[in-house]
């Protein structure tokens, strides 16, 4: 009988969670990567996803400890990251991936802000506005010898702190937003 209570609560809460990340997907800020399970296989895997609910509480907690983080965090609805470690078997697959997401955001009222392209290193960071306000970041970046990340910020956002950030949830890469402050190709 527990049992039979248990699996409405069950279905209830999936359907919210499932409601709560259909509507982020809706936010102008947010940014579909695909699929990006085929790089799962590497050993080194990283996966950060930091919602609306638990940014607001690590904020609160975080406010004694540095009082701008809370302005910071207040703002967002999501912090995801991917990071994946590059090897030979998948380096071919994730420059194509970040070449295809570099068409998608350009041609789709994404603003890109840092372009950076060597033989060893690509690095894409882009910004979506309204009106005055920046309301999502992307970040690509993929290192011959090292890692590729997927980046996605969804909310307010201020540039000027994304580095902040990146420190306190150890997301690779959100440091070199505030560094890089124009396109620059070195091939």
């Amino acid at each position: 009988m527990k049992t039979i209570k248990l699996i409405p609560m069950l279905l209830l809460f999936s359907f919210m969670l499932f409601a709560q990340s259909s509507d982020l997907k809706n936010e102008p800020g947010y940014v579909d990567f695909g699929d990006l399970s085929s790089f799962e296989g590497s050993t080194g895997v990283t996966e950060i996803i930091l919602e609306e609910d638990l940014l607001s509480m690590l904020a609160q907690m975080s406010s004694e400890e540095d009082p701008n983080i809370m302005a910071i965090l207040n703002g967002l609805k999501l912090v995801k990251a991917n990071v994946f470690e590059v090897s030979q078997a998948n380096l071919d697959e994730l420059k194509s991936r970040i070449d295809q997401i570099d068409s998608k955001l350009t041609g789709s009222n994404w603003k890109r802000i840092v372009r950076t392209r060597s033989a060893e290193e690509t690095a894409n960071v882009y910004i979506k506005q309204n009106s005055n306000q920046i309301v999502g970041l992307a970040v690509t970046t993929l290192e011959a010898d090292g890692e590729a990340a997927f980046v996605n910020i969804v909310g307010t956002i201020e540039l000027a702190t994304i580095g902040k950030l990146g420190n306190k949830f150890g997301i690779p890469h959100l440091n070199d937003v505030k560094k890089n402050n124009g396109d620059h190709d070195e091939d």
